[in-house]
């Protein structure tokens, strides 16, 4: 499977806004297992989200809103 993991500016329930930081091949479990290093290396400073994969040739040009939180 695919997904893309976002860097959380805001949140409300399930619902994530914020950029997007990579896109992930493989599992849910391994997609979230990203996300939480990805929180350490950042001294967890930081909320990294588990979304369905974007459909966008540039994802990282925008800020992103109402998506939902598949894992993490």
């Amino acid at each position: 499977m695919r997904f893309s993991l976002i860097n959380v500016h805001k949140r409300s329930g399930s619902l994530v806004s914020g950029s997007w930081h990579q896109d992930h091949i493989g599992s849910l479990a391994t997609a979230t297992a990203r996300a939480r290093e990805l929180e350490t290396a950042n001294g967890n400073k930081i909320d990294v989200a588990v979304v369905e994969e974007l459909s966008s040739t540039t994802p990282a040009l925008g800020f992103l809103t109402n998506l939902t939180r598949t894992g993490r």
